[in-house]
C-alpha cells in the first residue's frame, strides 16, 4: 500500500483533514510515533492528541481485521498496516459529558447529552458516549444507537454476557421505547389527541404512534413510541406527515430553531434479562 492523501500535499493539509494509509516497510521506524511523524510530518505532540483521540488504526497485512491504536510506543513490524485520521477539529473540540442515571452489575442506563456522537468513527471517538463509558466501566458495549443531535437515555453493557442478552432485546422488539418530541404546526388540529404513522422507510414497514402533551401557538410537545427501529425514524416520520421535528437539521423545512433539534429518549420499559425485573425508567431530572 502507498501513501493515500485526499486533496493536496500533507505538508499543505494540516489545517483540514486528511488521511495517510501506509505498510512498514524496509527503512521505516518501527516505533509508532516515529512512523506517523515520518509520513504525516506533524509535530509528537499533535501525534499524540490524534493517538489519545482514537484517530489511528493498526492491522497485519492480509488481514482485514483492524483496531485502534493509542499507544505512541505502539510496535511495527514489517507485517504492519498503519491508517491515520486527522481533522484539526478534533483536536479543540469541547466534548460533553454523559452520566451513568441507573447502575446494574453488568449494564447500565446512561444519559447522552446532544451533540455526543453514539460511537466513534475512523477519525476518533473521543467524541462519542460509548468512549465514555469505557473510560468509566473498563469495558463498553454498545446496545443501541441515538442520533447525535438528540438527547436521552442510552443503554450499555459491561460484560459480553449482558451485552447479548441486551441486543437480544432490541432485536425483538422487546422494548418500549418513548421519545418527548417538539414539532412544527398545529397537529392537534387534525390528530384530537394523537395518532399512529406507518410509512415506509427505505421500503420496510416503519410504525410510530404519539400522543398530544400540549399544542403551542406553532408547535406542538408529543410523546412519541416507536416499534420499529428504522433510522431517523422519528424524524422521518413526522418530515412525511407534514409536522417536522423542530429544530432537526436534516428533515423539513422552516423547523429552524437555535436551541437545536427537539428530541429526546425519555423512557425505556423492558425487562431485564438478567435478573427478569421489570425495568420502567423516565429521565425526570433533564429538561426537555
Amino acid at each position: 500500500m502507498g501513501l493515500f492523501i485526499f486533496g493536496t500535499t500533507v505538508t499543505e493539509q494540516t489545517s483540514r483533514p486528511f488521511t495517510v494509509k501506509k505498510s512498514v516497510k524496509e527503512g521505516d521506524p518501527l516505533v509508532m510515533i516515529d512512523f506517523l511523524e515520518k509520513h504525516t510530518k506533524l509535530s509528537k505532540s499533535v501525534l499524540k492528541k490524534v493517538l489519545n483521540n482514537g484517530g489511528v488504526w493498526l492491522r497485519k497485512l492480509n488481514n482485514s481485521k483492524r483496531l485502534r491504536t493509542r499507544r505512541a510506543t505502539a510496535e511495527l513490524t514489517n507485517e504492519s498496516h498503519v491508517e491515520f485520521f486527522f481533522d484539526p477539529r478534533y483536536l479543540s473540540l469541547e466534548v460533553p459529558e454523559s452520566r451513568e442515571v441507573l447502575a446494574q452489575k453488568e449494564w447500565g442506563i446512561w444519559y447522552k447529552p446532544p451533540g455526543l456522537l453514539s460511537q466513534g468513527t475512523d477519525f476518533g471517538d473521543h467524541c462519542s458516549i460509548l468512549r465514555q463509558v469505557e473510560k468509566a466501566k473498563g469495558k463498553a458495549y454498545l446496545i443501541h444507537r441515538l442520533d447525535r443531535e438528540a438527547h436521552g437515555l442510552m443503554v450499555f453493557a459491561y460484560t459480553h454476557h449482558a451485552a447479548g442478552s441486551l441486543s437480544k432485546l432490541w432485536q425483538n422488539s422487546d422494548v418500549e421505547k418513548f421519545y418527548k418530541v417538539e414539532v412544527v404546526g398545529n397537529i392537534q388540529k387534525r390528530y384530537p389527541s394523537g395518532g399512529e404513522i406507518k410509512f415506509q422507510i427505505d421500503g420496510k414497514n416503519a410504525y410510530t404512534t404519539f400522543t398530544i402533551l400540549e399544542q403551542k401557538e406553532h408547535t406542538a410537545i408529543l410523546l412519541v413510541q416507536i416499534h420499529t427501529g428504522r433510522l431517523h425514524q422519528i424524524r422521518r416520520h413526522f418530515e412525511e406527515l407534514g409536522y417536522p421535528v423542530l429544530g432537526d437539521p436534516k428533515y423539513g423545512t422552516g423547523n429552524k430553531n437555535s436551541e437545536g433539534i427537539r428530541l429526546m429518549a425519555y423512557q425505556l420499559k423492558f425487562t431485564d434479562p438478567l435478573s427478569k425485573k421489570a425495568i420502567n425508567f423516565e429521565l425526570s431530572d433533564v429538561a426537555f
